[in-house]
């Protein structure tokens, strides 16, 4: 599943995009209108490296009843911060696997463990389009809300792009931002690995955040059923 989002919770932007946490809180920011096939689970997993920290994210997700289910976990160092725990619900209203457009909706929660309290919440509305028939180039775009704990709310959008090189790499990019004016982006290449493995790397900066630049690298398994 490409630009895979495992759950809406946004594991990683509570923390460390505090403007984009509508979005997905795997290796990349922008959700797509895909989810874990039914029956199925996965887990995302990725590393997080910036000046002068990093991250260490897992989430487990399997489709119950044609709703993806995530829950995740986050430890952040130097500051130490975390765990931060996540919950997300998705639903696909068309699927993107399914269809030369699709489109979805998530619900996602987090917990700050440190503090023991709750950490925010957000709704996205991810699109996918294929620009060609072979479905080479692909483009998802966002459109949601996120209001996290100590921050006034914000209206959320993004757009990635993705475009598939050989039968092993794709081209990723990202550009998100919210009304007021925060904006990011990140991109890089995916690496397939047999047909159930992808493994990300992507450079990332956002404007006004101490924590960037930044490198990730991410693995998507999709377990067997």
């Amino acid at each position: 599943m490409s630009l895979q989002y495992v759950f809406a919770a946004a594991l990683a932007a509570p923390l460390l995009f505090p403007s984009a946490s509508a979005w997905a809180g795997a290796s990349l920011v922008v959700d797509d209108a895909t989810m874990t096939p039914h029956g199925h689970c996965q887990v995302e997993s990725w590393a997080r490296a910036h000046a002068p920290g990093q991250e260490f994210s897992a989430v487990p997700a399997c489709n119950w009843g044609n709703t993806e289910v995530g829950l995740g976990l986050s430890h952040y160092t130097r500051p130490s911060h975390g765990p931060v725990a996540s919950l997300g619900l998705k639903r696909l209203l068309r699927d993107f696997d399914q269809h030369d457009w699709g489109v979805g909706a998530s619900f996602g929660a987090s917990w700050d463990g440190a503090s023991n309290r709750f950490d925010g919440w957000n709704l996205n509305l991810p699109a996918s389009v294929a620009i060609d028939a072979q479905r080479r180039t692909v483009m998802h775009a966002n459109l949601g809300w996120s209001d996290s704990r100590g921050d006034a709310g914000a209206i959320t959008a993004g757009i990635g792009l993705e475009h598939v090189l050989t039968e092993r790499w794709t081209l990723l990019g990202e550009l998100y931002g919210d009304h007021r004016g925060s904006t990011g982006g990140q991109f890089g290449m995916r690496r397939a690995i047999g047909q159930a493995t992808h493994l990300d790397l992507l450079i990332g900066h956002q404007d006004g955040l101490q924590q960037a630049p930044w490198l990730t690298v991410g693995l998507n398994v999709l377990l067997p059923n």
